[in-house]
This record gives C-alpha cells, structure tokens and sequence, in this order.
C-alpha cells in the first residue's frame, strides 16, 4: 500500500486550485486525487451559450493568492492567443463556456495525479497520522491508498424537493442541455416549459429557452414574491476575503447564523443584475403583442411532480391559501440548487484500525 501526502476527493475547480497550490507552495508533496468521472466536466449541462460567469476573472484559481501564477486566466489568455481581443471586451466576466476550458486547461496539468473514473466509496483511521482511503472504478475493482491529509471538494447533491418520480420531462436543472437536446430537439416547437426555482440557474435557464425556443411559453414557479439579485456589492463582498474564514469560524455560533441568513444571496442564490431586466424585457414585450407566453407563477411551493411518457406532471401548494393544484408542461425543471450534507457522509464510518 503506498502513501502520499495528500488525496483529494473530487477533482473540480476546488481541489484543482488545491492541486496548484501544492504545486506551487511545496513541489515535494506528493498528492493524489479521485474522481469519479471519466473526465474533467464542470456543470456540463450548464454550459449555455450566453451563460456568464457571476464573478470577475481575477477569483480565478490562483491570482487572489499568487497573482505571478502561470496557471492564471492572464496566462490561459495568452496561451490561447486571445489576451488582447479579451482586454478588448472589457468585461470581468468572461463566460462559463470559456472558463469551463480555463479550468479543464489548468486540470490538463495535473492528469498524471488523478484517478478518473474512481470514486471514494470509504474513509477509515489507521493511527494518529494516517487516514485509509478506499476507492473503486466502475467494475468495481478497489484500491486503498493512505494519507496523511485529506480534502474533501466532492461538490453538492442536486436537491429533488418533495416526492417527486424523475425522468426525461422532470428532471434536475444540472441535466439541462443533455435532456432538452434529446428531448426536445426542434427548436421552433410550441414546447411548454416550467421552471422551478429562482436564483442564477433559473435566469440562465429562462434566458436560454426563450431565445433557442423562440416559440416555446416558460412559466418560472417561484415561492417568493419576485427574483431576486445576488447581493455582489463592495460591503458584502468583503465576506470572500481571504481572512474572513478565520474570523468566521472564530466567531459564535449566534453570529455565523445570522451571517449566513442575512447574506445568503451573496453566495450566487440571486440572480445576476444584467439578466433580471432581461428577463423582465421579455415578459412586457410579450404583454405588448397580447401574448401570456411567458409567465410567472409567485409565492407557490413545489410539492412533487412525475415524469409521464406524454407530459411532466407537477404539484403545487399556493403559499397564499395552502390551496394544491396539479399542472402539466412539456418539461418541468428543477432550478431548486444543491445539498451539501455536513458532516460528509463519507467520513461517517471513521473508526480505528484494529
């Protein structure tokens, strides 16, 4: 059995920025990392054409902490020979499509370290200095490697809210473009969609259909009264600087939570400021011409929903009057986010080693 220094679970943009920095702060280490895809996919079925990054690309993986890093966007840029038509967009937002491959480019780098297509399945202790870490492909051939230090950036669940029977006209919004490309493939289709949710995906989703299907009606079910902005401005942004850990996690308990009820729409649960009055444009417009094709369902709950050959079936409990109602789309997607269970499940069965 070998043993290295570090085993990072997971290889996203997370563990990819662990990987550099080891790289960079201690060329000794010795760093291994699993993945259970067969290659390196950030939100691939995300990846909407006029998708933008929310925010600048100086957050990169690495210029907050060395902005001399050759694994920076600057770098990427010129690598790619596109540095100077960049600079000459004039934007701090490049978009997802294009920091996707920024993030696939650095993760090229250290291909050798990771272990696609292997996925942690167990996390045990074997003395005060090592963990066991226990992997398996998808034959389910097992290998266990120990480690000194352990990082977990596995990424979150997709969070299904009520009881809901998933298919291909119910589905998770992280299945976006796979499922509208095989499902719904004619563009010019009077398809009826239903959006659930109402942060950044939702936008991203609403802006996508209504300009690749142009004939489609969109109704976006939201339980709060209105979208509402991510919360990007210079106070609040003061949260992601680089001691504001410390100091969170030295604070009370009473504190953290007021943080992060106060500021929940800081961590990308708003939409973006450039999209709202887009998507506002579009629902006056088509009052203008007397349409009702584009719709807003407020302050309803998603309860639960199936996928039928024909038809998605969804239910929902207006907030109002507690009043259920059932309706039926084309498609229904799940714009609800992700869980981020802690503790890790996988580290549930730590014990020592006999």
């Amino acid at each position: 059995m070998r043993t290295v220094d570090l085993i990072g679970v997971g290889f996203g943009p997370s563990n990819v920025a662990v990987a550099v920095a080891g790289k960079e702060l201690r060329p000794d280490l010795s760093m291994e990392f699993f993945d259970q895809k067969a290659e390196f996919a950030w939100h691939p079925d995300l990846m909407f054409p006029e998708a933008e990054m929310q925010v600048s690309f100086l957050k990169d993986l690495v210029s907050m902490r060395n902005p001399r890093s050759a694994f920076s966007f600057l770098e990427y840029l010129r690598d790619k020979g596109r540095l100077h038509e960049f600079i000459n967009l004039r934007t701090f937002y490049p978009s997802r499509t294009e920091f996707n491959d920024y993030y696939r480019w650095v993760a090229d780098s250290f291909s050798h370290r990771v272990g696609w297509g292997r996925r942690v399945i167990g996390v045990r202790r074997c003395d005060s200095l090592h963990l066991e870490v226990r992997t398996a492909d998808g034959d389910g051939h097992e290998e266990v490697v120990r480690t000194r230090n352990l990082v977990l950036a596995d990424g979150g669940k997709p969070h299904i809210p009520g009881k809901s029977i998933l298919g291909d006209r119910l589905f998770h919004a992280s299945e976006s473009k796979r499922r509208l490309e095989q499902r719904f493939p004619d563009r010019l289709a009077p398809y009826r969609f239903n959006i659930v949710g109402a942060g950044q995906t939702t936008a991203d989703l609403f802006v996508f259909l209504s300009t690749q299907y142009p004939e489609a009606s969109i109704t976006v079910s939201l339980r709060s009264f209105a979208m509402r902005p991510e919360d990007d401005t210079h106070f609040v942004n003061e949260l992601f600087a680089p001691e504001m850990p410390d100091w969170f996690f030295s604070t009370s308990a009473h504190a953290r939570e007021q943080v992060l009820r106060d500021y929940a729409s800081a961590a990308h649960s708003g939409a973006s400021y450039d999209l709202i009055p887009r998507i506002y444009r579009a629902l006056y417009e088509a009052k203008v011409v007397g349409g009702d094709q584009y719709r807003f369902n407020r302050l309803v709950e998603y309860v639960g929903g199936e996928s039928l050959v024909d038809r998605a079936e969804a239910r929902f409990r207006s907030i109002e009057t507690g009043e259920e109602r059932t309706e039926h789309y084309d498609a229904v997607i799940l714009a609800t986010g992700y869980r981020y269970p802690m503790p890790s499940p996988l580290l549930a069965d730590l014990v020592s080693c006999a």
